[in-house]
Formats: C-alpha cells, structure tokens, sequence
C-alpha cells in the first residue's frame, strides 16, 4: 500500500518504470512532445480512465465513481488545480496527489487585469460599434483606486504585486487576515469582507473551491460595495453569489463585472446570463497561453524528478484534507 506524502522526503525507489496514463485526450497531444523520450515511462493517452492499468494518472477532472477501484494508481497528477471532485471520484486517500498550479499564474493574473481594464474603461461599449461619442468617455483611473483582492494564493500575490505596480491600492482578503502580504497597502480577514466592502472601490475574486469559499462574496459584501466598483471573478464560480450579483447590475447597482467561471459550464447560448447588463461572460479562458501545455508537462517531470531524488514532491496537493472534504 502507498503512504501518502505530507513533509520531509519522499521515498526514492520505484519511480523508475511507470506506466503513465494521460486521461486528458484534449490536452495529451500537446503534452507529448514534452514527455516522449524521457527516461523510465511508458505513456497510454485515452479519454478516460476505462482500466486499472497505469502507476500514474494524468488528467483535469474526474466524475463520479471514475477513480474508485485503482488499486495500482499511485500517483495522480492534475492539469488544473482543483481538487474538491477526487473525493466523489473515488480516489483512494493514499494516492499521492500533485497539480500544476503554478503554471497559469502569470495568465490569470494578466487576465483578471484585462477584465478590470474592460470595465473601468468601458471597452463593452466599443466592441463592434461605429457610433461611440467622440472625445468623451466615462473610464475611470485604476491608478489610485482600492482594490481588494480575495484570494492570496500565488494568482491573487501575483495580481497584488501588478496592482501594485500599476499604481492601484491593492487590499489582500486571506483566511485570518494575521501574515501580511508582500504589496499589499493591508491584509484583512476573509470575516471582515462585507464591513470592510464600502471602502473598495474594486473587487478581484481569485478563491479556489473549497467549504470555506463557498458564497464567501456573498450578496451582503456585494452590497456593501459603493456604486461605482466593478467585479471580477478569475477563482471559482461558487465563490460568489452570482444570483445576487446578476440583481445588483440590473438594478443599476455596480459598474459592471467581469466573470470567467460559471456555475455551469460552457453556459448555453441562450442562458438568461447573457441578458445580464454590463456583464462580460468570459468562456473560462483566463488560464490560456500558449505554452501552458508544455509546461503542464514539465512541471509533471521535475516532481517526478523529485520522487526519483527521494525529495517531496514540488506540487504536493495535500490529499485528503478539509480543502476537498465533502
């Protein structure tokens, strides 16, 4: 039986002949010209997980059931970050599990700046118009503004420290509020969002899923908000309450809001979603770039470096723990 690795090192034998299984058909082609050759595996791409057959499981998201019963599994890498679906996939608690959340940082973080420029610059109403008044404009100066950015993982730091940069008044919101972070003009606690809401003048959502996240912007931070902020939403959609979200841009409440991730996906054409006025529906696209396949692949081989090494794996995702429990 494997033990699950959570501190110090990783045991060094048995990483050196593996059957590796990419059940991430999309994705595998792209993964393969990175991973064919190196030393030690052998790769198997399919759809999904249709056979106990693979040391090591590549993929993004797995339904139900997908993943119970693989007794040799031993290692499960994710493409994403996410891991609140392995525990209603089955997945045994002592399979060791690693992701790559480092590599869309940049991306995101690039992307959740493009959303809050869209709004603050009124680009919606430019995008496919001829008739846009000239030489007037309702665009406002993120230099100088508050943003408050929930989240301080490695994508909301790395939206803080560009905020930063760009002149803005990033405020960080984490879990206890107690470790400052780097950049940021203050650190609150997750608890104090909705009293503290009247003094942003913008919000960045960057929350990974979790029981604690779930609603944590809910619809009484939202309404705390002054009138003229504007929502982005780059971390999960069931962070925010995004009924009471849709009702404040109705009313005239908010700027506008930016949202990436939706509480179904890909949302249907003629969803009502879309009817939402001065909100932008992005396709869940933010962590797109072009090399993000290589380096989902990389990022696979240096922490099998490590466990060949004998060092813990780089990308440890603590599996299972209170961020995936049901």
């Amino acid at each position: 039986m494997t033990t699950a690795l959570t501190a110090g090192t990783a045991p060094a034998t048995g990483w050196h002949d593996l059957d590796v299984r990419l059940a991430h058909s999309k994705m595998a082609p792209k993964l393969l010209p990175v991973l064919e050759g190196a030393p030690g595996i052998r790769l198997h791409v399919s759809e999904t997980v249709t056979a106990d057959d693979a040391d090591v499981l590549v993929g993004f998201q797995f339904p139900p059931g997908s993943l119970a019963g693989l007794e040799r599994l031993r290692w499960l890498h994710l493409t994403g970050t996410g891991t609140d679906h392995l525990a209603a996939a089955g997945l045994r608690p002592d399979v060791l599990v690693t992701n790559s959340a480092t590599v869309p940082v940049t991306a995101v973080a690039e992307y959740a700046l493009a959303g809050l420029f869209t709004l603050l610059k009124d680009v919606p109403e430019l995008v496919g118009r001829s008739d846009a008044p000239w030489y007037r404009s309702d665009a406002v100066l993120l230099a100088g503004s508050t943003v408050a950015v929930a989240g301080a993982g490695r994508i909301g730091r790395a939206l803080v420290e560009r905020l930063a940069a760009l002149g803005a008044r990033p405020v960080a919101v984490t879990r206890t509020g107690e470790v400052p972070v780097p950049g940021a003009v203050r650190t609150v606690a997750a608890d104090r969002l909705a009293a503290e809401a009247a003094g942003f003048d913008h919000l960045v959502a960057c929350l990974p899923g979790t029981p604690q996240t779930r609603g944590l912007i809910g619809a009484d931070v939202l309404a705390a908000l002054p009138a003229h902020a504007a929502v982005v939403n780059v971390g999960r959609a069931e962070t925010v309450d995004n009924a009471a979200l849709h009702a404040l841009l109705r009313a005239g409440r908010l700027r506008g809001a930016f949202v990436d991730v939706h509480d179904a996906e890909p949302l249907p054409a003629d969803d009502p979603v879309h009817a939402v006025p001065r909100l932008v529906v992005s396709p869940h696209r933010a962590f797109a770039f072009p090399g993000e396949p290589a380096e989902v692949a990389r990022t696979l081989l240096a922490n099998l470096d490590d466990l060949r090494a004998g060092r813990t794996p780089r990308d440890l995702t603590p599996w299972p723990s209170e961020r995936n429990a049901s």
